[in-house]
């Protein structure tokens, strides 16, 4: 009898805001900037690539990519940082504007 070893992934992680007006799934890899936060009449201090979300080994990161007016997660900058790891209930920060809720 043959044994196969199969990898498998965590479900998506969900950002969604605290205002409920912004919710995405991440699955993998993916780049968040202004457009994403148009509708936020204080998107404009959101740089227009901003930060993103990145799977590795099967575990979430956020990564700053270079804002102008950070990234913070749970009151923590993460600018400079590289790889910051998430998991459920964290709050990411975008530039003081807009708060979102790991799930």
């Amino acid at each position: 009898m043959e044994v196969f070893e199969v990898e498998v992934f965590p479900p998506a992680v969900v950002l969604r805001s605290r205002d409920g007006r912004f919710a995405v799934e991440v699955d993998g890899y993916r780049v968040f900037g202004r457009s994403d936060f148009a509708w936020h009449p204080l998107a404009g201090y959101i740089s227009r690539r901003h930060f993103a979300v990145k799977r590795v080994d099967g575990s979430y990161y956020v990564v700053d990519l270079g804002s102008t007016n950070g990234t913070f997660v749970n009151g923590v900058d993460i600018r400079g940082r590289g790889l910051y790891p998430l998991k459920r209930g964290d709050v990411i920060n975008v530039a003081g504007v807009v708060e979102l809720v790991v799930e």
